[in-house]
């Protein structure tokens, strides 16, 4: 199911863009966790760059996609502490050429006034990418075992792997 941005049906916002993802990994989980006889695996989820930074036009998409890169690395440190042998990395594209760039001001509500505003800056500053320039990358992710709990933030003018504090 694609991604939802209506800042005006916020509760279908975060049970689409968050809650979606948490059931969807609960879901694979039963199925590769090595100790209940899966085999493992990587689990790649998808957020946004909206997950890395603030989007000002919408606050319930943004924080669902925040919650989207917190799940993922919660669960990635959770599966190597449990020994379940599932890696969990996220995707953190730029804008990406879908119907979610054409997203219609009246489902920002009260943000209506700063999405063109946005929009403008975000792929001005970032590129937009294809969704198989977005994809490709997932291999990265996949393929590469070293990487477990990662953010990749994916753009037209670069990829980056996000640094987090640790404690």
């Amino acid at each position: 199911m694609p991604a939802l941005m209506d800042e005006n049906d916020w509760e279908k916002t975060v049970s689409i863009n968050l809650l979606g993802v948490i059931r969807g990994t609960y879901t694979a989980m039963e199925h590769m966790n090595k100790l209940t006889g899966g085999r493992g695996g990587v689990i790649i989820n998808t957020a946004s760059t909206a997950g890395i930074f603030p989007v000002e036009s919408c606050p319930v998409y943004t924080a669902t996609k925040h919650g989207v890169v917190g799940f993922t690395r919660a669960m990635a440190a959770a599966s190597t502490a449990s020994g379940y042998g599932i890696r969990f990395n996220a995707i953190c594209p730029g804008p990406v050429q879908t119907q979610l760039l054409s997203i219609s001001t009246s489902r920002m509500g009260q943000f209506s006034h700063l999405l063109e505003r946005v929009v403008r800056h975000h792929t001005e500053a970032a590129g937009i990418l294809t969704p198989s320039e977005a994809a490709e990358f997932i291999l990265e992710l996949v393929t590469d075992e070293t990487k477990n709990g990662e953010a990749l933030m994916i753009l037209q003018k670069g990829n980056k792997y996000i640094t987090f504090p640790s404690m």
